[in-house]
């Protein structure tokens, strides 16, 4: 398995995960910024992930 796809595999279902809690949790007018939250903190991870991996391999 290639390194690259695992973890696009992962943001994907992050993101996936993060929008469907946010959608199920909240109200409409408050959906957009719990969303955006969501998003910034599998951002967040990814890079941490990322950061991680490119430590690792070094």
């Amino acid at each position: 398995m290639k390194t690259s796809s695992f973890l696009r595999g992962m943001g994907a279902g992050m993101l996936a995960g993060a929008a469907l809690g946010a959608a199920m949790s909240m109200r409409r007018g408050t959906m957009r910024t719990g969303v955006g939250r969501a998003m910034q903190q599998a951002g967040a991870a990814m890079d941490g992930a990322l950061y991680e991996l490119w430590h690792t391999m070094k």
